[in-house]
């Protein structure tokens, strides 16, 4: 007679209480839309056509614990570029964050973590306010640092108490269904000095 192991029987009661291991903890949260706005690779192959920006990171992510999703993007600015039009850039990232659809919709923020040249002053917080993605005061202000460094969270969320007063509401509104469309790169977006 054949013994049956151990994480057999385990597996056999999860199963049977509905806690299989692959069981979707979040199926509330939307994911893999069949059409509409683009894919990772579609993204990843448009900033990829930034000529100055190097990214190296432009994803999204799979919930975590509270069921929370976000899309992160780290990007750096070659010292021998300039950006002429930081609100355009923050706009496209945000717009392109919502529209891959070959992921989680996120569903709390899109990040932004900067590296640019300090003397530039190119202050993500100052910019997304100037964009109006982030309402003035409702982030802590920290300016750029000594290595240009700058960083931005743009609330998406809209059902927790302070989404509206973090610029959430208002967002998922300007940004309408997931995934929203997919926008161009602006133009003469990143120049030579």
């Amino acid at each position: 007679m054949r013994r049956v192991g151990l994480p057999a029987i385990l597996l056999a009661a999860l199963s049977l209480t509905g806690c299989a291991l692959n069981a979707d903890p979040y199926p509330e949260i939307p994911r893999f839309a069949k059409s509409g706005g683009q894919t990772q690779a579609e993204l990843d192959a448009k900033l990829s056509t930034i000529e100055g920006l190097r990214f190296t990171e432009a994803a999204g992510s799979k919930p975590n614990a509270k069921g929370n999703t976000g899309f992160g993007f780290r990007f750096e600015l070659d010292p021998a570029y300039r950006i002429t039009d930081p609100v355009a850039l923050v706009d496209f990232l945000v717009e392109s964050a919502w529209s891959v659809r070959d992921g989680y919709m996120p569903n709390t923020t899109v990040e932004f973590d900067f590296i640019g040249v300090r003397s530039d002053q190119i202050d993500l917080l100052t910019v997304g306010a100037q964009a109006g993605w982030v309402p003035v005061g409702s982030q802590s202000k920290f300016g750029v640092a000594e290595n240009g460094y700058s960083s931005l969270s743009v609330w998406i969320s809209n059902t927790g108490s302070r989404d509206s007063e973090r610029g959430g509401v208002a967002n998922r509104e300007r940004l309408g269904k997931w995934p929203g469309d997919a926008p161009d790169v602006p133009k003469n977006l990143v120049v030579p000095r």
